[in-house]
């Protein structure tokens, strides 16, 4: 059976891991908010899901975003970043809300298979 449910959990652990390195990096940009000549760094992740799915395997990669520096003379947007780690709170808890409804199917599935006469 882990060959059936495996996959999928070691995907979820895997976006959850994409995830926290989203939120650690946006992090790290505000930080960074009054730091001259510092460029705004990203995950790229949407393409690695879609990878995922395919090979079973999550590999986000941090890349320097491109864009114009504001006044600190950096690359940083507070509002973006603060929007970023919103987003990322939401698809966190989507993805754990996956983790619980596959955790409760094979709960379920194995209280079904353990009845009379099995």
């Amino acid at each position: 059976m882990a060959g059936l449910f495996g996959p999928v959990q070691d995907m979820l652990q895997g976006a959850l891991e994409g995830l926290a390195m989203r939120g650690q990096i946006a992090a790290q940009n505000i930080a960074n908010l009054g730091t001259p000549g510092y460029q705004a760094q990203g995950v790229t992740f949407a393409a690695t899901l879609q990878q995922a799915l395919q090979t079973g395997s999550v590999d986000p990669q941090v890349v320097t975003l491109p864009g114009a520096m504001n006044q600190s003379g950096n690359g940083v947007s507070l509002e973006q970043q603060l929007s970023l780690l919103n987003q990322v709170a939401l698809v966190q808890q989507g993805v754990m809300n996956g983790i619980d409804l596959s955790q409760k199917g094979m709960h379920t599935i194995l209280q079904n298979l353990g009845g009379p006469g099995v």
